[in-house]
């Protein structure tokens, strides 16, 4: 992968914070324009996961802190996050048999950003990319924050299977609509998500009402993945 001057999107969100929040009571022009910079990275990165999907790659650790950030604002997706032992706290250590069978090995699961199938039947898919999108999309409009503020990941998977999901963000660019968005991605059922061509249209209509408004993303750009599985 070259060289990404701007590191990761979660420590660009971050550093950015100041620069993209935004009240209810802010002006029009600065909420609109914040938003369509940050669905302009959402759009990116879906645009980049329908091609993979196409391609039948599954990432299994799509967040924010895998996706960096050159120069141009063109974003690249790769699987950086298992070993990072700063977020070791967002993920949940699972004990499983190795592949020699003489003993077992600990492997990390990113629980905070996993679809219910995934935690509970090992099942990985494009729409287990969609729901792990949805979380993505959720760091975006909260500006580089931990999912599931105040859980840890085995209260994550309790409030998952009880039916509870991420509150919309605490930020004025995050509309009702594109909220919604990220509810589809979490349906209980995969077959009720959106695939990631579907996305790729639902935030587009939600991007062309803000024509005109300064972006510094260029979202006809595909990101590219490393490091992915190959599913049949």
């Amino acid at each position: 992968m070259p060289f990404m001057s701007r590191g990761s999107l979660l420590s660009y969100l971050k550093k950015e914070r100041p620069n993209l929040t935004v009240a209810d009571t802010s002006e029009g022009d600065i909420i609109l324009n914040v938003r369509k910079q940050l669905l302009s990275i959402c759009l990116q990165v879906a645009n980049g996961m329908s091609y993979l999907a196409s391609e039948r790659f599954i990432h299994r650790d799509l967040a924010a802190r895998n996706c960096m950030i050159d120069d141009n604002g063109i974003i690249k997706v790769a699987d950086f996050g298992q070993s990072e032992d700063i977020y070791a706290c967002n993920y949940f250590r699972q004990l499983k048999g190795s592949d020699n069978n003489s003993g077992s090995s600990t492997v990390k699961l990113p629980v905070k950003w996993m679809a219910l199938e995934s935690l509970h039947d090992g099942l990985f898919s494009e729409k287990s990319n969609v729901w792990s999108y949805g979380v993505l999309c959720w760091e975006v409009f909260s500006l580089g924050k931990v999912p599931y503020p105040g859980l840890d990941p085995i209260g994550v998977v309790e409030l998952l299977d009880t039916g509870g999901r991420l509150q919309c963000p605490h930020n004025g660019a995050c509309s009702q609509e594109i909220y919604l968005v990220m509810l589809s991605c979490w349906s209980e059922s995969p077959n009720d998500r959106p695939v990631f061509s579907d996305l790729v249209s639902s935030i587009n209509a939600l991007i062309e009402p803000l024509a005109g408004y300064l972006d510094f993303t260029d979202i006809n750009n595909t990101c590219t993945v490393k490091e992915c599985d190959v599913y049949d």
